[in-house]
């Protein structure tokens, strides 16, 4: 529904919107309902949970972390762990305990860590094996953690066995439960605070309304758990009851494999997982048709893509690719596909979702814009987060006045409210004047049979401002030289959007763990030419 240039996703039911559950009440109901059916195996070393065995952990190391380790109400506990199925039951401790999560990249450094517990001061670090030497570095000088905790130590065997009478705290439901870390729409690493009452709704609306899944559906969990995305999946796999296939990094084979052995019917992905899916050879030796719906988000993906991967992969059975769009800000989801449509339009990133609100602005004057003109998306609802934490300068910044969120994402909206993206305001490239989209040069090129991957930023140049430059991944044995890839570009867009940067073969593109390309990591690369 739009009124004067605002969209409103439909509203949330008044026994959601009014409910008191935080997650804890929530999912010990929810647990123990689903008792002994399977929850997630690791495809690694074939150990499984059923979803008692995960409400049983959460309850013995919560039992553990409060008496053993003194964490109260408030407290903040730091998770720095690649994907593992004690997830779910160490997220879920801490909440019992009415404590926060501070979740982190188990690939930060030394220097990048040291940034995010500045920032949250947590108590206690649970950390895994990979991960045990940088967090005793880096936490070595820093008073305010307390212990550093190995999983392997807090969590065994009889852990997830019924042993204790552990009562759950009692906590509001729009304390913050969970600090999720995002550059927002600049800058350095912020805590994101999302409240109980975020989660609770967004995993509700997707289960109950939107219906992502089934109990019988058999999901991929490949996504980092310590990103939003990922802790949306583990949250849906509880509440719905669906069964989650545990990776604890991309191996081409593996990956495909489990698709295949597992009879993974929903896969969550990312845009380079969806171009491997398009483009490389290996997924040809594998049986993926148990796959019904993938599910892409965290960053743009071009049509193109999702046409080749619906194409290959469905070979005209019904195979569904959706896009979704939101911001760790936003709880991770603020638009999505809605399944219900007889014809679902591709290329768009859906409708607005329940209870939440969307507009498209003016980059000039901040009004809001009608169909089909682009412009800054908007959000309000909800399901907007608490806050940065202890950051209120950037928490104002982003959120306005009357509650709206400014992503700093370009889009535009259809005659039927389906939203689309355009790029993020920070990467246009300016040409003389001119405003380019590398999303959209970046689609053109992946359309290369030679391309493998390629990202494009603006090279500096003092008469036009600048220039739009390529750096692309060529498939091995390619022959293709930096002439080639300019004229294709020059033969099928109009003159501003011309690669007068030229192009630069690297063997890969810098990605964060969600799949967003790092453009400050090729600014860098471009500097670095100059010296």
């Amino acid at each position: 529904m739009a009124q004067e240039n605002i969209i409103h996703g439909s509203p949330i039911p008044d026994y959601l919107l009014n409910s008191k559950l935080n997650l804890s009440q929530h999912f010990i109901q929810l647990l123990n309902e689903l008792g002994n059916k399977t929850a997630m195996i690791d495809m690694h070393d074939g150990t499984s949970f059923k979803f008692r065995n995960i409400l049983h952990a959460s309850l013995n190391i919560a039992n553990n972390l409060k008496y053993e380790f003194g964490v109260q109400k408030g407290d903040i506990v730091g998770i720095f762990s690649e994907n593992t199925i004690w997830y779910p039951s160490l997220v879920l401790a801490v909440w019992h305990i009415g404590g926060i999560c501070a979740l982190f990249n188990p690939m930060y450094n030394t220097k990048e860590l040291t940034h995010v517990l500045n920032i949250t001061k947590p108590k206690i670090m649970i950390t895994s094996k990979m991960g045990l030497d940088t967090v005793r570095n880096t936490t070595k000088p820093l008073d305010f953690v307390k212990y550093v905790c190995l999983i392997d130590i807090l969590c065994h065997t009889r852990t997830i066995e019924e042993n204790n009478n552990f009562k759950p705290t009692p906590c509001d439901n729009n304390q913050t439960c969970v600090i999720l870390f995002s550059s927002g729409t600049t800058g350095l690493p912020k805590g994101v605070e999302l409240s109980h009452k975020s989660i609770f709704l967004m995993v509700s609306v997707l289960n109950s309304v939107n219906k992502f899944a089934t109990i019988d559906d058999t999901m991929m969990g490949l996504v980092p758990m310590f990103h939003g995305y990922g802790l949306l999946i583990i949250c849906l796999c509880m509440s719905i009851g669906s069964k989650v296939i545990v990776l604890k990094y991309f191996d081409e084979e593996l990956f495909l494999k489990s698709i295949e052995v597992q009879k993974i019917s929903i896969l969550f992905a990312v845009p380079p997982l969806m171009i491997f899916l398009a483009k490389h050879p290996l997924v040809d030796k594998y049986n993926l048709s148990c796959l019904k719906v993938i599910y892409s988000g965290a960053a743009p993906l071009s049509l193109n893509i999702e046409n080749e991967v619906t194409n290959r992969i469905g070979k005209g059975k019904q195979l569904k690719v959706f896009q979704g769009y939101g911001m760790t800000e936003l709880s991770v989801v603020t638009t999505a596909a809605d399944e219900s449509e007889v014809n679902h339009t591709s290329g768009t990133v859906g409708k607005v979702i329940c209870g939440m609100s969307g507009k498209v602005i003016d980059l000039i004057n901040g009004k809001p814009l009608g169909v089909n003109k682009s412009g800054e998306l908007c959000f309000k609802g909800p399901m907007v987060m608490n806050g940065y934490y202890k950051n209120y300068k950037e928490t104002t910044s982003i959120i306005d006045a009357e509650g709206w969120l400014h992503t700093g994402d370009i889009g535009y909206y259809d005659k039927n409210y389906n939203f689309y993206i355009v790029d993020r305001i920070k990467e246009l490239i300016k040409y003389k004047g001119y405003q380019v989209a590398p999303a959209e040069l970046e689609s053109l090129l992946l359309t290369h049979p030679e391309i493998k991957d390629v990202a494009v930023t603006g090279l500096p140049n003092l008469e036009a401002g600048e220039l739009p430059m390529a750096f692309v991944v060529k498939y091995p044995n390619s022959t293709l030289s930096e002439k080639d890839v300019v004229q294709f570009v020059h033969k099928n867009v109009s003159a501003q959007k011309r690669l007068r940067g030229g192009v630069r073969f690297v063997n890969d593109i810098p990605k964060n763990p969600s799949g967003k390309i790092l453009r400050r990591v090729l600014k860098g690369l471009i500097n670095q030419s100059k010296l």
